[in-house]
């Protein structure tokens, strides 16, 4: 017998965590290096945020639908 399909497997990131701004070199050698990483990073947070949303949504679909589930089986 499998998992339901809105099981997911959570995954936390590898300690200690990033601190923003994440830079993957010290320091930026110049302001438009610096500008590009900064770039970079947020569309990376930006794509991150858009699948956290839709684990959430995943998330908070299958609370209702237990809940549902435990009203109907106490009624």
């Amino acid at each position: 017998r499998g998992e339901p399909q809105t099981a997911r497997r959570y995954v936390l990131p590898p300690f200690p965590y990033p601190i923003a701004p994440f830079y993957p070199q010290p320091f930026p050698a110049s302001p438009e290096e610096e500008l590009e990483m900064l770039e970079d990073y947020k569309k990376a947070l930006e794509e991150e945020l858009a699948d956290l949303q839709e684990e959430l949504e995943g998330v908070k679909a299958r609370i209702e639908e237990l809940r549902r589930m435990l009203e109907r089986r106490g009624s």
